[in-house]
Order: C-alpha cells, then sequence, then structure tokens
C-alpha cells in the first residue's frame, strides 16, 4: 500500500516549528495554529508527518476541556504540557496536538463558552509567555504546540496574537490535491480517471477523495466481505489474514473500476449537496 502524500510545504513549516522551538529560539512562537477549509487534510498531514518524524504526540481533545470540576481542564492542559516536557528532557521528541480549537475554545456569536474554556486559554496563553517556566513545578523544556481549526478569527484574539501564536493557512494548491488524488487512487483508477476526478470534483475537499475510494474497495470487495461478516469471531482472531482477503480481492478484480469510480462519484457528491455538505470549501467568517 502506497505511504500517504505529505505537502513539501506543509512539512516544511511543521519541520521548522518543531525544530525552532526545541532549539528554544527565544522569537519564535510556541503555538503553530493550521488553519484552512474543513477536510482538506490539516490534521492527518500533521499527525502522520509527526509519526513518520519519530514525535510522541501528546493529545488534548474536547473531552479534555470540559469537566464538571471548575479548572481541571486547564491543570490538564498544565500536566499534558509537563509531561510532553519532559519526555523531550529524556531525549525523545515530543508536542502537544490540539484539534478542532475554534470549535472547542472559539468565539461565537452564541457564546457557548464556560469558565473552563477561559481558564484553558489563560493556561494556553501563560505557557506561550513562559515556555520553560511552570509555577510550582520549576524549569522544564520547550514543548512545541500545535493547534488545528477552520477560521483563526473564532479564536480569542489575544492567544493569536504575533509572539505566542503563528497562523499557517492551509488548502492546497491544484498540483498538491493532484498528488494526494493520484496517491489516494493509485491502485484502483487509470492516470486519466485520476485527472478527471481532480478536474470534475474541484469543489470538493481531499476528504470527498478519500471516502470515494473507500466506497470503491468496498464495492469491489463486497462479497469477500459478506463471507468475513458471516464468521466475525474469527476476523477479530486474524485481523491480518482478512485483511489480505480483501488486498487479494481488490487486485483479482475483474470490474471496470473506472466506470464505477464515475458512478460511485456522483452519487456521493450528490449525498454531499443533500446533507448540506458545500460548507466544506468554505469558511464563514
Amino acid at each position: 500500500m502506497r505511504e500517504p502524500v505529505i505537502s513539501e510545504r506543509f512539512s516544511r513549516e511543521i519541520s521548522e516549528h518543531l525544530v525552532l522551538n526545541y532549539i528554544a529560539l527565544v522569537d519564535h512562537p510556541l503555538i503553530l495554529g493550521i488553519f484552512g477549509p474543513p477536510g482538506e487534510g490539516k490534521t492527518f498531514q500533521l499527525r502522520t508527518l509527526l509519526t513518520r518524524s519519530g514525535v510522541e504526540i501528546v493529545s488534548i481533545n474536547a473531552a479534555d476541556l470540559e469537566s464538571d470540576r471548575a479548572g481541571l481542564p486547564g491543570k490538564l492542559v498544565v500536566e499534558h504540557y509537563v509531561t510532553a516536557a519532559h519526555r523531550i528532557a529524556a531525549g525523545f521528541p515530543a508536542a502537544i496536538v490540539v484539534d478542532d480549537i475554534d470549535t472547542t475554545l472559539g468565539e461565537w456569536s452564541k457564546n457557548t463558552g464556560t469558565v473552563n474554556h477561559q481558564q484553558v486559554l489563560a493556561q494556553l496563553m501563560h505557557l506561550a509567555d513562559h515556555p520553560e517556566s511552570i509555577e510550582r513545578i520549576g524549569t522544564v523544556r520547550r514543548v512545541p504546540v500545535f493547534v488545528t481549526g477552520n477560521d483563526p478569527a473564532k479564536v480569542y484574539s489575544p492567544l493569536r496574537r504575533p509572539g505566542r501564536m503563528a497562523i499557517m493557512q492551509w488548502s492546497p494548491d491544484e498540483q498538491e490535491r493532484s498528488a494526494v488524488i493520484s496517491a489516494i487512487f493509485s491502485e484502483s483508477a487509470s492516470e486519466e480517471k485520476m485527472e478527471d476526478l481532480t478536474r470534475l470534483y474541484a469543489h470538493r475537499p481531499i476528504a470527498f477523495f478519500t471516502q470515494l475510494a473507500s466506497m470503491v474497495k468496498r464495492q469491489v470487495a463486497t462479497n469477500v466481505i459478506a463471507r468475513s461478516a458471516a464468521d466475525l469471531g474469527s476476523v477479530v482472531r486474524d485481523s491480518q489474514r482478512y485483511n489480505r482477503y480483501i488486498q487479494t480481492a481488490l487486485a483479482t478484480s475483474t470490474v471496470s473500476t473506472d466506470s464505477l469510480i464515475d458512478e460511485l462519484a456522483r452519487k456521493l457528491d450528490a449525498s454531499f449537496d443533500a446533507a448540506g455538505l458545500t460548507y466544506l470549501t468554505d469558511i464563514a467568517h
């Protein structure tokens, strides 16, 4: 199976942020905010690249930012930061990743912010201002922080000011989109078909093509999947063997995948419209 394609432009930004924080360059912000339309591979590329680089990911998710106990989420942010700092001090690269920060901590017209959210924002700002000094703990190693989201304007403005957060606007250009789509369909579509897909569905995010590829695989291997479903116990106990069955079915299929892709792409495009997912290519301000 072909390795996922990571944009060189995206990779360069992430690598620079890691290195400049690890060497504690004073003028470089602690936080890199990666923003852009949903479904264009921000989180996927970030996590894939960090994993490939041997960086231990310490995640802060939406569940971490909610609690019945006031102040607990803020303390948890500091605990995660200290954990990552200790890993770095021990010689193991680590980084903090906060997904969908504008959704969980953003400022909206019908503000749902809580005291806990305010304390989390305060902790993040304090860490950005004093990345190597933690109250009641002392000196720690500096930890690169990455946050992802759709609209940077929704993020609390003092947090995203220069010096605390660097903003990276991400939307793949035509060449980058083409490379990703080619990788997604490298084993199931002709070069001509991949060019057609890129042109016909230019208004759709990368996630559209990932979902389409999954639909094609399910359709081609439907008989094998049905047989496997009859004995789920065996599938659970020997998942690798059943995975090979699926891969073999895909490799030996006589189904015309180009025509199948056309059919499924039209259905998926219509389902996106029906579900109101046209917003995927636009950021509401």
